[in-house]
């Protein structure tokens, strides 16, 4: 725990035949933390949900170090974990569906409270078109398969390769491209309805 406290920012955690070494975890974190909630925020656009799978990611990579073999960088280890269990959750989340029309879901209320609380902020006009601009593409990138939205956050909001979107959804390259083209044609049919 010392040595990872005082490795400076920029240092790589050690990599070995046996995985990461525990004591460079903690570096490990530092460096990627803002990346993966960034990305889990993205793909399941719920702050809260988004800090916990973050949690849950460095725990599932503390748990799998020893697994980890340097077969690809360290990022994409992670944001492949990262990715997996945004999945999960959304597959979660839509069994929870039917209990939701049954009960009233108090997420809704809470969200509700932060739209309006938002609202009552003035702000230019400028970036409020800005903002319902944002608003429009995230609604309809919200409307993708789980496959493509991923690839959508990966390729345009975290400005990755299509070769490392590839490597982190565990795909060929060209079934990315395929996806990203079928992405933008639905972003941009929804786009245009609305305009």
């Amino acid at each position: 725990m010392e040595n990872a406290l005082t490795a400076p920012a920029h240092a790589v955690p050690a990599k070995s035949a046996e995985g990461i070494a525990a004591a460079d975890f903690e570096t490990l974190v530092r460096q990627h933390q803002r990346r993966i909630f960034r990305v889990l925020f993205l793909m399941v656009r719920d702050h809260d949900a988004a800090d916990t799978l973050t949690q849950e990611t460095f725990l599932r990579a503390y748990e799998q170090r020893a697994q980890f073999r340097g077969e690809c960088p360290t990022e994409t280890w992670l944001l492949k974990i990262a990715v997996n269990l945004a999945r999960d959750w959304a597959r979660n989340r839509r069994a929870g569906f039917w209990r939701r029309l049954i009960g009233w879901d108090h997420s809704q209320e809470t969200q509700a409270a932060a739209n309006n609380a938002r609202d009552r902020t003035p702000s230019p006009e400028q970036t409020l078109i800005a903002r319902e601009g944002v608003q429009t593409v995230w609604a309809a990138v919200d409307d993708l398969s789980g496959r493509q939205k991923a690839i959508f956050i990966l390729y345009f909001a975290e400005e990755m390769a299509l070769q490392e979107v590839a490597e982190v959804l565990g795909i060929e390259t060209g079934t990315v491209k395929v996806h990203l083209f079928r992405a933008l044609t639905a972003v941009r049919k929804k786009l245009g309805m609305q305009l």
